[in-house]
C-alpha cells in the first residue's frame, strides 16, 4: 500500500512547464463507460430478482395450512 502511495506521488508530482491535468481531466469516455457498465449489470441482475421475489409472494391455493401458537 505504501508502494502505491509513493509511486503515485513520484509519478504525478508537479514540474515546471508541465501541465499534467490534460491527461487526467479529459477522460470523459472512460468515465461514461465505468458509470454505465455497472449500472447495466445491476439492472440485468435486478430484473429477474424482482420477478422471482414477486412470484414467490403469490400463494394461490396452499396444500396444507399450519397454525402455530406460542406462549412465553
Amino acid at each position: 500500500m505504501l508502494y502505491l502511495l509513493v509511486r503515485t506521488v513520484v509519478m504525478f508530482r508537479a514540474r515546471a512547464g508541465h501541465n499534467m491535468f490534460n491527461k487526467i481531466v479529459h477522460g470523459k469516455v472512460i468515465e461514461i463507460v465505468w458509470t454505465i457498465t455497472p449500472s447495466f449489470i445491476l439492472a440485468v441482475m435486478a430484473i429477474p430478482s424482482f420477478a422471482l421475489l414477486y412470484s414467490m409472494d403469490e400463494v394461490i391455493d396452499p396444500a396444507i395450512t399450519i397454525k402455530a401458537v406460542g406462549h412465553q
